[in-house]
């Protein structure tokens, strides 16, 4: 049912306006808000949160109902506990600023690659 879910908002972000032009860097800033409201700033933007949040798990949702059609090195094995939505948007900055030359590229892309590099499936 979670996977559904995310997926729903996936959908939903990447019809709307705002989502299709979202790029790395539009995330890059979001989740960077995200990570400062975890840790306790409150002068953030609701939007960026909402958006960060959105995309995290929509992707990983998407991740879900489709890890087992994609090639097996994009393939993403999530720890058996799962993780939590601020999780998530710290392994998409830490990927992002280690790779601040992709950050034109879709951000579900980005976050994508970005689980996939830190959940890898053992071969």
């Amino acid at each position: 049912m979670k996977a559904w879910i995310g997926a729903i908002a996936l959908v939903g972000l990447l019809v709307s306006g705002s989502a299709v032009a979202l790029d790395g860097n539009g995330l890059l800033s979001a989740c960077q808000t995200t990570i400062r409201y975890s840790d306790g700033a409150k002068d953030v933007s609701p939007v960026d949160v909402g958006q960060c949040t959105g995309i995290v798990e929509g992707v990983e949702g998407t991740i879900f109902i489709l890890n087992e059609s994609v090639k097996p090195s994009m393939k993403t094995c999530y720890p058996a506990n799962g993780t939590t939505n601020i999780q998530k948007a710290r392994i998409v900055v830490k990927y992002m600023l280690e790779h601040p030359e992709q950050l034109h590229l879709p951000a579900a892309a980005l976050t994508l690659i970005a689980y996939a590099g830190a959940f890898p499936c053992k071969k």
